[in-house]
């Protein structure tokens, strides 16, 4: 194999293009064929609210042990309405299918025969896949919008802009232009029907094959939404979606269709990146600092949650961050990733800090063996300048529990938890997003309060505030965002949370009986990594390295070669 490990890299250390992995055998999949099906199934043991949950969770299991546990649930008083976040992972073919329970395929996002216009927003793209995804009956016909940022030469981009031409003669490719080191990395979907719905879809894969086999990806999807009203407003998210979507060219096509559905229940928030330059009021529109605004006006994080909580960054390549981790890592975007509503209001309390990235053990135990290090471009030459502060901060790619272990990462996610004792797994906030752990990515800030960022990212936070609700009797509906597994995936927040005390902000003296009978909305989020997270042990441990040698054979018997 080559020492590139059969794939391209990019400069901008975010992203890596080649050829495709070895072709793997499927096994059969539990995977939806669309994501209206994830919505409409459901564990019926709860009782739910049509105005609290928008579109219930699948139900994925129906065993006789998880009925058993549904019914010892079903006789407690506290009444817990599980509500979708909208947010799965990506089938896997190697993967068992109870493993791929709650996933979705890319032909459940695109496979409609009703689609009628398509968008495609991405950093790499191979048409003929993609639209051999597309049903057959409107494969020709389907009037497609690509975006992409592939780094080919002037005459190879015009090359495949022909083919694919004379191939599909509705389809229009666009190349993104960046400026230096930056990458048109953002990965979403915009998907309109002939039924006047419309969906936006943002992820984490590629359009290509090799993304949608064997990796573990993630998608959120607002589901199908209908036509605004008469004279509706708009929302947050509509706006902030046209605000980022009208930096592309020719956007007008899709945008003005946009502006006609209704977001209204789309529980996210859109964190987005555009290259630029960017001061005053701007500054806060993109990057790390859009995160940090957001967290620190709409995130409540009680004190009880502040105490002994990681802020877990879970990434498939990291840029050079500096020689001193306050040059960035610690400084301006560790500041973001501790942000929240009510930090001036108690003793400021920092996360730990804790970045997952596969060792080259990971890799060569995975799906794709070694080639798949081709999509992890962590290079030497930024490590070696960061690791005397980067090194502690590590954790391997440990995933038995999400059903992810030997399927590696190129999904990118960013948390706040707080883990206790026989008490479950707590998510302040979830960030699923295109952006891997980089200061084009993210953004940095320069001389002159100028904030400068160089690439185009996508991606979608949600925290508990999206979920609560007051009913019509003015009782509030406390929400809680928790980390499901493949065992549990109906977890229940601890009784003590129900009850008063500091972590509901409830008097201790308050009427238990009371507090009992109120319903509590149970965000259940699969995490693609389990907790507790696996510190490296740097004795055996050896962070993976794009263009570094380790010794072993892989799945398919191949070694790296020098």
């Amino acid at each position: 194999m080559q020492n590139n490990h059969g794939q391209q890299q990019d400069s901008s250390d975010e992203e890596t293009e080649g050829p495709g992995t070895t072709s793997m055998a499927s096994s059969s999949t539990t995977a939806f064929t669309s994501i209206e099906e994830a919505s409409q199934q459901y564990c019926h043991r709860y009782e739910h609210q049509a105005a609290t949950v928008k579109r219930p969770l699948p139900n994925t299991d129906t065993s006789s042990d998880i009925n058993a546990e549904c019914a010892n649930k079903k006789q407690r008083s506290i009444s817990l309405q599980y509500i979708d976040p909208s947010i799965y992972l990506t089938t896997v073919q190697r993967a068992p299918a109870s493993h791929n329970a709650d996933c979705v395929s890319l032909e459940s996002l695109i496979g409609d025969h009703n689609l009628e216009l398509m968008v495609q927003i991405n950093y790499m793209i191979e048409v003929d896949f993609v639209m051999f995804k597309i049903n057959e009956s409107i494969r020709r016909s389907l009037r497609t919008i690509i975006y992409h940022g592939m780094r080919h030469t002037p005459a190879q981009i015009k090359a495949m802009e022909n083919a694919t031409r004379i191939r599909y003669p509705r389809v229009t490719l666009h190349k993104v232009p960046v400026p230096g080191i930056g990458t048109h990395h953002t990965k979403a979907m915009l998907l309109f029907y002939r039924d006047d719905t419309m969906q936006v879809v943002v992820h984490t894969a590629n359009m290509i094959e090799q993304d949608w086999r064997n990796k573990t990806q993630a998608v959120f999807s607002t589901g199908r939404l209908p036509r605004k009203p008469q004279q509706a407003s708009t929302c947050a998210f509509e706006r902030d979606l046209i605000e980022y979507l009208q930096y592309y060219q020719d956007h007008h096509e899709f945008t003005r269709k946009l502006s006609q559905y209704d977001f209204s229940r789309v529980k996210g928030v859109l964190i987005g990146s555009v290259p630029g330059k960017f001061s005053g009021p701007d500054k806060n529109k993109w990057g790390h600092l859009r995160l940090r605004s957001v967290l620190r006006q709409q995130v409540e994080i009680s004190q009880g949650r502040l105490n002994d909580s990681e802020v877990i960054c879970q990434v498939s390549s990291v840029g050079s961050l500096g020689k001193e981790s306050q040059d960035w890592l610690q400084g301006e975007f560790e500041t973001s990733l501790n942000a929240h509503r009510n930090a001036n209001h108690m003793n400021p309390t920092k996360a730990n800090l804790c970045i997952v990235y596969p060792t080259a053990e990971n890799v060569r135990m995975s799906f794709e063996g070694w080639t798949m290090g081709g999509s992890l471009p962590f290079r030497s030459t930024s490590y070696k300048k960061q690791a005397h502060y980067f090194k502690p901060l590590l954790h391997s790619w440990k995933a038995v529990k999400s059903g992810r272990e030997r399927a590696m990462p190129h999904i990118k996610t960013f948390t706040r938890v707080t883990r206790k004792e026989n008490d479950g797994d707590y998510l302040s906030w979830f960030l699923l997003t295109s952006a891997n752990l980089s200061k084009p990515a993210w953004g940095e800030m320069k001389s002159n309060s100028v904030f400068s960022i160089q690439s185009y990212e996508l991606g979608v936070l949600v925290f508990p505030g999206l979920y609560e609700d007051v009913n019509d009797a003015g009782d509030h509906h406390r929400a809680f965002l928790m980390n499901k597994t493949l065992d549990d995936p109906y977890p229940e927040p601890h009784f003590t949370h129900f009850t008063g005390g500091e972590e509901t902000g409830k008097e201790k003296g308050s009427n238990e009986q009371s507090q009992i009978q109120q319903k509590i909305n149970v965000v259940p989020i699969r995490l693609p990594y389990d907790l507790p997270l696996k510190k490296y042990d740097h004795s055996i441990d050896h962070v993976w390295l794009a263009d570094k040698y380790f010794p072993g054979l892989d799945d398919f018997g191949n070694s790296l070669g020098m």
